[in-house]
């Protein structure tokens, strides 16, 4: 954090002296969520970071600009062997081509990924050998490029909606089984920013009735910070972790304030907790209440539903009967889920619309018993567990 601080100010720094020379859109400076899936060097196996940051945006020209960007994980980066949380700032250029409503464009920035609380790892001395190094636990930096594609959508003059998609390489230094790689990692980003300067007004209202639509069908991405429920909460494999996902949505608008909502989402992580493995799946129903304005709308949501595991621990000869020992079966299990939360919705044009949802995902696990007689064993109470869950997409009107 005593690292974050100082960097969030070189940001707003930069940000001051470009609006000194700003003159309409030059400036933007933006919020965002963000989810990085960083894979291991060596092992087959990876672990995501949901994170929150901000960004400063100069525009040269409708095509070309210069962005810098910090993001803070406040999660342990137990696959850069850390037990802290960590920082991210990237550096550099985005180029592409805006139009009316939507840009498309292309990012290359460099930068670091400052983690904390590192457990090092002893290089490997070579045929020169030399000293071993001091075994303290500190923070370390790791050397970072971001590549990828970037969707801006723009809702009004003054707000852009941004959502990213790309490719942050991280460069793991020697150790004494291997030499120094670089690694890929999938990261998606989601925010909203304010363009700075002086804007004529519009001067022609939205029809409301134009803006609003019966139907939305819509795509999103979603992180699911889960709580997980076993016998052996001491288990690296069963704290708390961020399961990154894809799905859909289908909204039905009974007036401007008031919908009904289905959404599914897929989660592309293999499961591998004690008791509920496999992928997850998810499904809500219910509704949103709120306010729509001439651009933006904000809403509450209450939606039941069901969170699913493909494989679960089962007990292959009953709950009675002496047998083998129990086994994760690829078998489907549903816990009853409960999506409480907000949900902010900015309308580019009567067709389109991005959306930002914030909520707790409840879930209601059941009872575990294992078979030791009567009466039986219960291995694991059943539990109610609260889940942080962040999705963002677009969606079509009609």
């Amino acid at each position: 954090m005593r690292t974050f601080i100082p960097l969030l100010l070189t940001v707003i720094t930069f940000a001051s002296i470009a609006v000194a020379q700003s003159t309409k859109d030059k400036i933007e400076i933006g919020v965002q969520t963000t989810s990085l899936t960083l894979v291991h060097p060596e092992f087959s196996f990876d672990d995501t970071q949901t994170g929150v940051g901000a960004r400063v945006t100069y525009n040269f020209n409708r095509s070309i600009a210069a962005e810098a960007e910090i993001n803070f994980f406040p999660q342990k980066v137990f696959i850069l062997n850390a037990d802290g949380s960590a920082i991210q700032g990237q550096f550099g250029v985005k180029i592409g081509k805006r139009f009316e409503k939507f840009g498309l464009f292309g990012k290359v920035r460099p930068g670091f990924l400052s983690v904390d609380r590192v457990f090092p790892i002893i290089p490997f001395p070579g045929s020169q050998g030399g000293p071993i190094p001091n075994l303290t636990i500190d923070r370390r930096t790791f050397f970072t490029v971001d590549a990828g594609g970037v969707l801006e959508l723009y809702p009004s003059r003054r707000t852009v909606v941004r959502l990213e998609a790309g490719d942050t390489i991280i460069r793991h230094p020697a150790q004494f089984f291997r030499s120094a790689k670089f690694n890929n990692n999938f990261q998606f980003t989601a925010g909203v920013a304010f363009r700075l300067g002086d804007f004529p007004d519009a001067g022609t209202p939205s029809d409301a009735q134009e803006r609003t639509k019966r139907f939305e069908v819509g795509a999103q991405f979603t992180s699911l910070l889960v709580e997980p429920v076993t016998p052996f909460g001491s288990l690296a494999l069963s704290r708390k972790h961020a399961e990154p996902g894809f799905g859909g949505r289908f909204t039905f608008n009974l007036t401007d304030s008031i919908a009904f909502e289905a959404e599914g989402n897929y989660f592309t992580r293999q499961q591998l907790a004690f008791i509920n493995g496999g992928h997850m799946y998810q499904g809500q129903f219910g509704g949103k209440v709120g306010k729509r304005f001439d651009k933006w709308g904000l809403f509450g949501k209450a939606r039941p539903g069901f969170v699913g595991f493909t494989r679960v621990l089962e007990f292959p000869f009953g709950a009675q009967t002496p047998g083998p020992p129990p086994i994760l079966r690829p078998e489907n299990k549903l816990y009853p889920s409960l999506d409480v939360g907000g949900v902010v919705e900015f309308y580019i044009c009567p067709r389109f619309m991005a959306r930002f949802d914030v909520g707790d995902t409840l879930i209601h696990y059941g009872e575990l018993r294992f078979p030791t007689g009567t009466p039986p064993f219960i291995l694991l109470p059943s539990k109610t567990t609260h889940n942080l869950q962040i999705s963002s997409g677009i969606a079509f009107r009609f």
